[in-house]
């Protein structure tokens, strides 16, 4: 099944995953879990750090879509 997403939904699912990152990293559940020993990754990222990778990816998809509006009202 192939369904073709527009660049609105992208943002509006990646604005949303976003959201819900930002809202489990408060949870104290959830810094039990980073505090803790056992706890481990297989690289130095954190969820603060793809926190604001989707960030970043949000800030391209941005600068695409203003670019994408300017190329289109030069036509």
């Amino acid at each position: 099944m192939n369904q073709i997403l527009t660049l609105e939904e992208i943002l509006l699912i990646l604005n949303g995953i976003e959201i819900t990152l930002r809202m489990l990293q408060v949870k104290s559940e959830y810094r039990e879990i980073e505090a803790d020993e056992a706890f481990t990754l297989s690289n130095d990222f954190n969820l603060l750090d793809v926190i604001h990778a989707l960030g970043e990816v949000l800030e391209g998809i941005e600068n695409f879509k203003s670019a994408q509006s300017t190329k289109n009202s030069e036509i």
